[in-house]
């Protein structure tokens, strides 16, 4: 079942507004998914090459580090090019009437997540920094942690922020849902990724693993609970 489908499954029978405002504002978030996708899956491809060509060479890590903060990014830029386009072809506009609950959009299971992903990266890499012989590979990732640490804020920021595309009070509950999902899609464990393509070593490779599967479990539980789609309307 397709980005666009699973949505109009998951809410049949509820008021979201025009549809047409609705299915544009998802073809732009299917768009931002497929692009991130895309990017991970070259990244990983790398990774295997890398391994394959048995390189150790500095450029590896810098390129991979690059690449998965790009994918990372590269919603953020697409929905707010996207929305914007699509929120200046409206006629009419409809305000929120209440604040923005940070609490309820992001969820307590989420922003676990996303503490133990950068806390734990954090720790990671400055013990690799400390331990390590190769600190700069250390040094590339905590780089890579920082630039994916200012990407989720702005992510965040910007879901938690942005003025509502509405017309009505169907479209304006529709903007809430997605308001939920673009901010737990920036919650995404991006830093696990990276440190399993960039910190692999036979050093850290305890320190990873631990890490890795700690993050997988929280990922899971949080996922389970708070979806990236949220499964009931929120509250008017």
């Amino acid at each position: 079942m397709g980005y666009v489908d699973s949505w109009t499954q998951r809410y049949r029978g509820v008021d979201l507004g025009p549809h047409t405002l609705l299915l544009g504002r998802l073809l732009v978030r299917r768009r931002a998914v497929q692009l991130g996708v895309a990017l991970v899956a070259a990244v990983l491809v790398l990774r295997v090459v890398q391994f394959l060509l048995g390189s150790t060479s500095l450029l590896w890590p810098v390129l991979l580090t690059a690449l998965v903060s790009l994918a990372a990014g590269i919603a953020l830029v697409v929905q707010r090019l996207g929305d914007r386009r699509i929120a200046a072809a409206q006629p009419e506009h409809v305000n929120r009437h209440e604040p923005v609950d940070f609490a309820a959009i992001v969820g307590r299971r989420t922003r676990t997540l996303l503490a133990v992903s950068y806390v734990g990266a954090a720790l990671l890499g400055f013990a690799a920094l400390l331990t390590s012989d190769d600190s700069a590979q250390a040094v590339v990732f905590l780089v890579g942690v920082a630039l994916l640490a200012a990407v989720t804020y702005a992510s965040l920021h910007s879901a938690l922020t942005r003025a509502p595309i509405a017309v009505d009070h169907g479209s304006l509950q529709a903007d809430e849902l997605l308001r939920v999902n673009d901010a737990r899609h920036a919650a995404l464990a991006y830093p696990v990724l990276l440190a399993l393509v960039t910190m692999s070593s036979a050093s850290s490779i305890w320190l990873l693993t631990v890490y890795t599967a700690v993050s997988v479990v929280i990922s899971v539980f949080a996922m389970t609970h708070e979806p990236l789609t949220p499964k009931v309307p929120v509250a008017r």
